[in-house]
């Protein structure tokens, strides 16, 4: 017995939806469809799906897997039927690409202006994120594409890359900050810091306890992690905690007013902001034209502003 999309969508509404009767409702059919189809469905993976109680229907352990799976393969359907519109001429679909903080600061505003003048009939899904996450999300489908920070040791053996500009990392304080001054990483060593890196990443291995580490000190104490740089900044600008960001955030209409960049002599290693799409799977056509622009957009940059090293 073969998987339909048929089925795959069913299974979707009801781990959505948390019910048989919501999800038949929501997909506008009998509830004895919704359930016919999801005994073949279970049959054909060899174990239930769902555990159903009081509380509605949860997903099992086999289920949690089809999830997965079944987002990405529905994902490339709706992705490949934009994709045929699109080569017909019609200018419809969605694009959906991910943004660090510095891309969304430097780029994006403008990029989106002149893709709405070329595209106006299509939607930009803008996510934001750590770029550890964008690049998990790139690889799974979820996105199309996304301009994120590429270490050296990140993993992008399968994706295909494209270097964009360099991110410079400082640290910065509030404005008034007894450390503001400070000229030494030694003299920082009892701050507290907030760093932004994903919640579910055990290891502290960043840029902030790397300069640390670099500089003969103790591993920095981090009060706070979060997801969000702009919930980092958010941060510092009302507290007395430190962080180390990207130095152009400190310019940003929202900080600049109330942060500053504390200038200390050590340097933390600078890192490419690239264009992260999957090698081997084509954009869509509308896709591309934003991808395309992106790259140009940074070509823009001032030579200075950007920093990348010929190849």
């Amino acid at each position: 017995m073969e998987l339909t999309l048929a089925q795959l969508r069913m299974f979707i509404a009801v781990a959505e939806a948390g019910s048989l009767r919501a999800a038949a409702r929501s997909l506008n059919v009998a509830q004895s469809g919704v359930t016919q189809q999801l005994r073949k469905l279970e049959a054909s993976v060899g174990g239930p799906l769902f555990e159903r109680g009081h509380r509605g229907a949860r997903l099992t352990a086999i289920g949690e897997r089809l999830r997965l799976r079944a987002d990405v393969i529905l994902g490339e359907c709706l992705r490949t039927e934009e994709e045929m519109r699109q080569l017909r001429g019609e200018s419809t679909g969605q694009v959906a690409l991910g943004l660090a903080a510095e891309a969304t600061m430097r780029l994006f505003p403008a990029l989106l202006a002149s893709f709405r003048e070329r595209c106006p009939r299509i939607d930009v899904h803008l996510t934001s994120a750590t770029s550890r996450v964008l690049t998990s999300w790139v690889r799974d489908g979820s996105l199309d594409f996304a301009l994120a920070l590429v270490s050296q040791e990140a993993d992008v053996h399968d994706l295909e890359t494209t270097r964009l500009f360099d991110s410079e990392v400082a640290v910065i304080a509030r404005r008034g900050h007894p450390l503001a001054n400070a000229r030494t990483l030694a003299e920082l060593s009892d701050a507290e810091w907030v760093s932004t890196r994903p919640r579910r990443v055990v290891s502290t291995a960043n840029r902030l306890s790397m300069l640390f580490d670099t500089a003969g000190l103790d591993a920095p104490r981090i009060a706070a992690t979060t997801e969000a740089v702009f919930d980092t900044m958010h941060c510092v600008a009302n507290s007395d905690y430190l962080a180390l960001e990207p130095a152009r955030l400190a310019e940003h209409a929202f900080f600049r007013e109330h942060v500053t960049v504390v200038p200390i002599a050590e340097h933390a290693a600078s890192t490419p902001v690239c264009l992260l799409r999957r090698a081997g799977v084509p954009l869509t056509p509308a896709a591309q034209e934003l991808a395309t622009m992106a790259v140009s957009f940074a070509r823009m940059l001032p030579a200075s502003a950007r920093r990348v090293p010929s190849a």
